[in-house]
């Protein structure tokens, strides 16, 4: 059985971790296998993209039987499993959909990278959040550095990393880093219904929003007006957005085709 399965459910792709006894902790196995899910995502083309796991916890972050098993390769190997991760994370979001992640339990390290490439961090009531690197003497990898300082500032992020202390589901909402907590038996259905009303939006928007939002904190003002005049006019050539600015008058749902 995969580590990590796949659903096609309709116009929505389900990644799903699902590793449970391990508590999806990864390892290289783990690591092929959430490619070979997100290639899968890419082929059908889907209008969003829902990653849950399975079990109690998203992700106790890297496996630590499989980094010792290296003995003294672990340098090397867990460069190769980061490599690859981040190759998966980056086609991952490349595939320029809205992504939703539903998280419970533990979400540490690289599951807490993996959560943080959404666009949608949903979390239960018990879910609880942590870099968890510095235990092991160890920095970040999975992008936890580039997503927590985007949402967190510098000086924050560089204090969640350094003492690796557990966040709650309250204090992530609060603090941004999920954007929103259910009950942990309304999370799944909560994911699936954000990911069905984004999946029937201007997804072509979206990601044009998630291009803008990401170069943003590093242009400046002429360079970031520039690219805000290329992403509107792009999208207002699209025959579905010039039926859809018709909408307000007409008193109808605008239909969009991506």
């Amino acid at each position: 059985m995969p580590l990590v399965g796949f659903e096609h459910l309709g116009n929505i792709a389900r990644i799903i971790l699902a590793r449970p006894d391990a508590g999806n902790a990864i390892n290289a196995a783990l690591i092929a296998d959430l490619s070979a899910a997100v290639d899968a995502a890419r082929a059908v083309e889907p209008r969003s993209i829902l990653v849950t796991a399975e079990g109690a916890n998203f992700s106790l972050g890297g496996d630590l039987k499989h980094l010792l098993a290296a003995g003294n390769d672990v340098a090397a190997e867990l460069g190769r499993m980061a490599c690859d991760f981040h190759a998966t994370q980056l086609r991952l979001i490349g595939i320029g959909v809205p992504i939703i992640a539903a998280t419970r339990g533990n979400v540490i390290g690289g599951g807490f990278g993996l959560a943080l490439s959404s666009d949608y961090l949903l979390c239960s009531e018990n879910a609880r959040f942590s870099t968890g690197y510095s235990r092991l003497g160890l920095s970040s990898d999975a992008g936890v550095s580039y997503f927590l300082t985007r949402a967190l500032g510098v000086r924050r992020t560089r204090t969640l990393l350094t003492d690796a202390r557990f966040i709650s589901a309250d204090e992530a909402v609060m603090l941004g880093i999920a954007d929103r907590m259910v009950s942990d038996d309304r999370l799944d259905a909560a994911a699936l219904d954000l990911a069905r009303e984004l999946a029937e939006g201007p997804t072509a928007a979206y990601a044009a929003i998630r291009r803008l939002t990401d170069a943003a904190p590093t242009n400046v003002l002429a360079t970031q007006l520039n690219e805000e005049t290329h992403e509107i006019v792009a999208l207002a050539g699209r025959e579905d957005v010039r039926a859809a600015l018709s909408a307000p008058l007409t008193r109808t749902k605008p239909v969009f085709s991506r």
